[in-house]
């Protein structure tokens, strides 16, 4: 399983959930098996978002898609995303 962590800021929280939320049958079309999302202690537009995905090359192809690009505009992102791909060696319960 392949996970993504996500961080950057938005400019609109609502405008940005909408569009997210809108955007899921893309995300869940480009190989999204689940996700999560946060934000940074004291700073509520700084959003850090975890999710897993079917595959390496699924997930990086639906984050260099013009359609996510789109979407990040329309959603308010201010910065460019910091982005980390990786494998998911084991998971547990608290």
């Amino acid at each position: 399983m392949t996970q993504i962590s996500i961080r950057h800021r938005v400019g609109d929280y609502n405008k940005w959930r909408e569009t997210f939320d809108s955007f899921s049958p893309q995300r869940k079309a480009g190989g999204e098996v689940s996700y999560s999302v946060g934000h940074l202690p004291k700073d509520p537009l700084n959003l850090h978002l975890l999710f897993e995905w079917e595959s390496i090359e699924k997930a990086e192809n639906f984050l260099s898609s013009s359609e996510l690009k789109a979407a990040m505009q329309n959603a308010t992102v201010l910065e460019e995303p910091e982005v980390t791909i990786s494998e998911k060696l084991f998971g547990g319960n608290a």
